[in-house]
């Protein structure tokens, strides 16, 4: 009977493990489609403010102190986002997307575009090390970059997305 509840255990511990774990590639898969999904929808209504700009913040995001109106830190945890606005850049801009492009030292793992009414936007992942991974959404002028360990990939796409895509530079 002891064998019987030890196989047991030692099924379902390895089921939990198989769901729990998902490669790199189905993480930047679910994660560009999140970020495609909420560039497309209607934007957040900002829920913070430096200086003159609006953003909306995802519930455990903080702005850092040290924060002006074109670089903004922001935490979360243990973990740190950096925000780029850039106000002479328009929403259409292709100006960070063409940068990183052009960059032939980034070890990029999957990069998605996306344009909707006169915006540009796009999400990449980029192999930072074989534990950490720079994540990156844009749109225009607009940039917000992590560092992510793999199995927070997806989740912090979308969150990424949902900043950059509440922010108006009009």
């Amino acid at each position: 009977m002891t064998r019987h509840w030890m196989r047991l255990c030692i099924v379902s511990l390895a089921v939990i493990l198989l769901v729990g774990c998902s490669s790199v590639e189905e993480q930047a898969a679910d994660g560009i489609e999140n970020a495609k999904i909420v560039f497309q929808g209607d934007a957040e209504k900002a829920n913070e403010k430096v200086g003159n700009l609006k953003v909306f913040l995802p519930t455990g995001f903080a702005i850092e102190d040290a924060s002006d109106q074109t670089n903004i830190l922001l935490s979360k945890g243990k973990d740190s986002y950096i925000l780029f606005v850039n106000p002479n850049e328009l929403p259409g801009s292709r100006l960070y997307y063409d940068l990183m492009i052009a960059d032939t030292n980034l070890k990029i793992v999957e990069k998605n575009t996306f344009e909707q009414n006169g915006r540009f936007g796009f999400a990449a992942i980029i192999q930072n090390s074989e534990d950490n991974f720079e994540l990156i959404t844009s749109i225009g002028g607009i940039k917000l970059t992590t560092i992510s360990k793999q199995h927070n990939i997806a989740l912090n796409l979308e969150h990424m997305m949902k900043i950059v895509r509440s922010i108006s530079t009009n």
